[in-house]
């Protein structure tokens, strides 16, 4: 690349954590391909001295200011939830290339609105689903590819934001918070890869335990593929004992990944070793449990994750825009994302929470 002149040119909506903790600090990584020139936040104080903004980058006090910015080529959208969508539609309308943070909708309907502008504007919208690249999911994908687990039935995906009686704006309804719009589209997204088709059926529940606002904060899934995988989600802002984050099952063995091991774990039949053709006994078993035709050997391995940044989705967008390739992350997929989440909601009953504080 020759330096500034190939750089895609970025302005940022939003100063808050996701903006500021992680859109700033993650183009701040690859200075050869993404330059900060503008971001916009409606919060005066959010604009003075934001960490990491160079002090060139234009500050904007309306959204709609740095859209209008002709040096702003891609428009990266750190807002709250319901503003996503509407931005993104008047970014994409104003020729700008769009990366839009989950939710990419706060509703299947929304992101049907979605879907209609980004197909007039081919190339140009970018979601958010960053952690499709996390290395512990990467490795569990590459690993079960190999066949050494055989024919996957079951997938386990746990993640626990801690035990935390959240207060913020992320929390309420009124602004699509709660656990499932914020922290459901990463676990329903890796679900869908895990179980490579289409989702035949949901079971879901939805519930408000401790948050202090109103949105949820304790969701269980369970997802049956059309090719008959099940998984199995929960996302729990009350869990204060944490354990594994990936269980995978299939009929030759398992996978797991336990963040505090530090590694995937698996153990599987060895793959030298053939199932015999056998047939159940009708009468009374040995004393011992199990298979008495047959003795398995089993293979144990530790392998270790690879190290892949959370920043790891901008390259692909720099790919896309500066060299033509096709994004990893389809819409279609995001969108079936939002709609999971919207049967989940209807499937579970969920309503908002009128207890503000546990008994």
């Amino acid at each position: 690349m020759n330096g500034m002149a190939e750089t895609i040119k970025v302005g940022i909506l939003g100063m808050g954590r996701a903006g500021v903790g992680m859109h700033v600090r993650e183009i701040a990584e690859y200075p050869d391909r993404f330059e900060l020139v503008a971001v916009a936040d409606h919060d005066p104080s959010r604009l003075e001295n934001p960490p990491g903004v160079p002090a060139q980058a234009k500050r904007y006090a309306s959204c709609e200011e740095l859209i209008d910015d002709p040096a702003v080529e891609l428009v990266s959208i750190a807002l709250r939830h319901p503003e996503h969508v509407p931005y993104a539609i008047r970014a994409l309308e104003a020729g700008k290339y769009v990366n839009i943070d989950k939710p990419i909708a706060v509703n299947y309907e929304e992101a049907q609105k979605l879907k209609a502008c980004a197909d007039r504007h081919p190339g140009r919208l970018f979601p958010r689903q960053n952690r499709r690249f996390e290395g512990p999911f990467q490795k569990a994908l590459q690993l079960i590819s190999t066949g050494v687990l055989g024919r996957i039935t079951l997938v386990k995906l746990h993640r626990a934001c801690g035990y935390c009686r959240r207060n913020d704006w992320m929390t309420m309804t009124e602004f699509s918070g709660g656990l499932l719009t914020n922290w459901g589209p990463h676990v329903i997204d890796q679900a869908l890869q895990f179980i490579g088709s289409p989702v035949a059926d949901l079971w879901a529940d939805v519930r408000s335990v401790i948050s202090i606002g109103d949105g949820d904060d304790q969701i269980k899934l369970l997802l049956r593929g059309e090719n008959g995988v099940v998984a199995d989600l929960e996302i729990s802002g009350t869990n204060a004992k944490p354990g594994r984050e990936i269980e995978i099952l299939g009929e030759r063995g398992t996978l797991v990944y336990d963040p505090k091991a530090g590694a995937i774990e698996m153990r599987f039949v060895d793959p030298e070793c053939e199932f015999k053709p056998l047939a159940p006994h009708p009468e009374n078993p040995p004393m011992e449990y199990g298979n008495f035709d047959e003795k398995l050997t089993f293979i144990e391995q530790k392998v270790e994750i690879p190290f892949i940044p959370m920043s790891e989705i901008w390259k692909h967008i720099y790919a896309s825009v500066r060299e033509g390739r096709p994004f990893p992350i389809r819409l279609e997929e995001a969108m079936e994302v939002v709609r999971l989440c919207d049967e989940a909601f209807r499937r579970s009953g969920f309503r908002p929470a009128t207890r503000k504080n546990p008994q």
